[in-house]
């Protein structure tokens, strides 16, 4: 596993001059780790385009110029596809599609020549004008996939302007030795050609959770921070950097002091890991029995491999935009059945639950020939976009109940914030199962349904909403930001993103009991899964499943199997009566440092 890696490269000239100022920088924790290493700087390849007029006589010239570096760029983005198809699989390579969709994008091809045409402006003026206006657009919205997709726009800009203005680029400087990849963005065609084993952890200026280099962390279980919006100008190649994935922290030339600090804990984390390992092969069961379903929240199968070695006991979010974004055109039935089999073969008798899509129209616009959204965050997404696009939902739950025949599947339906949109939805699983008996496919017959609880109407509703499915699936994620009224992607206010916040117990116990008054089994597949002084709440509140990324499992498993399900129930009792959030954190810091001295959080 390499969940802490320490490595510190050799001395340089620099670490024999005087100890330069240590610098501390937060930004958002994309895959968990610590590793202390040298820096090696990915050059952000800024390029000045001039603002060029052209006489008319050279208008066509500039057209077909244009058109000859879009397919140059095309043939570039094909061959490092097939060597990323190569070295790391089919569906890492599908990242590039979306750059060779960009490149036939009508907008942006018809675009640029028109501004070549009426403005007299040269192929790279006209083309750096024309996506400097889409780049600006993307700028404006809300929604953390979208935003992140822009990176893929940055990188196709750059390849067809270095042909248009004739600075190809012959390759960049790769580490030779292990090393900390440090960029303020880093392109899907860079990363691809990065030696996977010298790559210890990544730390980028831009980015989300969604983002690429995110996503390619985490399934190359190194450690990575984004969003620190202005590190790259601040280290140098060669300088000492610690990553702590585990709390999105970069620290630059540290202290001796904070060196020592952190091997310490490096040291620390690797026997408590060898410890909490020890429970992989038992279940999650609290001291007087209260059984959890433990299981894992997983967006690519490659992690179903971490999902077993963490002894989760199933997949409780099998998340399946990434496959909707990723590739040039919509994915087909037969190729999300082998995805969605995979899976589930994998996981054998264990359930595996597929999440219907999650995205909105704003995301896979190319396809559907309309315009963006101003909010898509509150807009065209989820259960309302495949409600409407019945076309798109029915494949995939063709390909889902195909799977069902290979082991234990359930499938869940997204921001729902009406009964209407359950029994709608209902409906046309009911249509596919009846397509399916005509084609003489092999299903399960009794697949379970559920919905993801994550709207302040549908925790209103849940009584109501209890009555059409089997089981609930809080998403904390955003039912918090909606309840709240916090983007916690807007750094000015992500502080108020608070899991412990009155309201959100609250909201958590009313469907708890909603739920269970029904006969429905409850789940919470959210974040808060994965922060130690939410569970034992967790836990007190009721829930029968807790879903987290993998590599939070032993940790979350160890403090199931060290408490009691009736003190949690005390617990909660006792935060319900604090009218502040640091009252409810206090409380719940308490409780699982009496009873659990030795866990991570508190080895600091």
């Amino acid at each position: 596993m390499k969940k802490f890696r320490s490595d510190i490269g050799r001395p340089t000239a620099k670490a024999e001059l005087a100890q330069k100022e240590e610098i501390r920088k937060n930004g958002i924790s994309a895959s968990p780790g610590i590793v202390i290493g040298t820096a090696f700087l990915m050059d952000s390849d800024i390029l000045l385009v001039p603002d060029i007029r052209v006489r008319s006589s050279d208008v066509k010239g500039e057209i077909e110029k244009f058109e000859r570096a879009l397919e140059d760029t095309k043939k570039e983005l094909s061959e490092i596809k097939a060597s990323l198809t190569h070295r790391m699989g089919e569906d890492h390579a599908k990242i590039f599609d979306a750059h060779l969709l960009i490149l036939d994008d009508v907008m942006v091809t018809e675009d640029t020549v028109s501004v070549i045409q009426k403005e007299k402006l040269s192929a790279a003026s006209a083309f750096q004008k024309v996506l400097s206006q889409v780049m600006a657009s993307f700028s404006e919205v809300q929604d953390e996939y979208l935003k992140d997709r822009s990176s893929d726009i940055m990188d196709v800009k750059k390849r067809v302007l270095r042909k248009l203005l004739g600075k190809e680029r012959k390759g960049f400087d790769k580490p030779t030795e292990p090393s900390i990849i440090i960029s303020h963005d880093l392109a899907p065609g860079d990363t691809a050609q990065l030696d996977r084993e010298l790559t210890l952890a990544y730390a980028t200026d831009l980015g989300g959770r969604t983002s690429h280099t995110a996503i390619l962390a985490r399934s190359q279980g190194v450690p990575a921070v984004v969003g620190l919006e202005n590190l790259f100008p601040l280290v140098g190649n060669g300088d000492t950097i610690i990553v702590d994935g585990n709390c999105g922290t970069v620290v630059v030339n540290p202290t001796a002091e904070t060196l020592d600090s952190y091997k310490k804990e490096i040291e620390r984390f690797k026997k408590l890991e060898e410890q909490l390992l020890t429970l992989t092969g038992y279940p999650a069961i609290t001291l007087d029995e209260r059984r959890i379903h433990l299981v894992a929240n997983i967006d690519l199968p490659e992690e179903v491999d971490s999902v077993l070695e963490y002894g989760a006991e199933g997949i409780g979010l099998f998340r399946t935009e990434y496959f909707f974004i990723a590739q040039e055109d919509l994915p087909t039935e037969e190729e999300q059945y082998e995805i969605y089999k995979y899976v589930v073969k994998k996981m054998k008798d264990n359930p595996v639950v597929i999440r219907t899509l999650d995205i909105g129209g704003d995301k896979i616009v190319r396809y559907l020939h309309s315009s963006a959204e101003l909010n898509p965050f509150m807009g065209w997404r989820g259960i309302r976009f495949c409600l409407t696009r019945k076309d798109i939902f029915k494949t995939q739950l063709r390909a889902i109940y195909r799977a069902s025949a290979h082991g234990n599947v359930k499938i869940m339906f997204p921001m729902i914030s009406q009964v209407e949109e359950v029994i709608k939805a209902k409906e046309i699983c009911e249509e596919v199962q009846d397509e399916l008996r005509r084609g003489r496919f092999h299903f399960d017959e009794n697949v379970e349904i559920g919905i993801m609880v994550e709207t302040p109407s549908a925790v209103a509703l849940a009584d109501t909403l209890a009555k059409e499915v089997s089981y609930f699936s809080v998403g904390t994620n955003d039912l918090i930001q909606y309840t709240l009224a916090v983007d916690r992607g807007n750094t000015k206010i992500s502080h108020l993103y608070q899991n412990l916040h009155p309201s959100i117990i609250r909201f958590l116990r009313m469907t708890v009991e909603a739920a269970h008054k029904r006969g429905v089994s409850v789940g919470l597949c959210g974040e808060m899964c994965g922060d130690p002084f939410s569970v034992p709440i967790l836990i007190g509140l009721g829930f029968d499943e807790l879903s987290c990324s993998p590599n939070m499992i032993p940790e979350v498993k160890k403090i199931i199997r060290s408490v009691t399900y009736d003190e949690c129930k005390s617990l909660v009792k006792r935060v319900y009566r604090y009218r502040t959030v640091r009252g409810i954190e206090d409380s719940a810091q308490d409780f699982l440092k009496t009873r659990i001295p030795d866990l991570p959080i508190f080895q600091e």
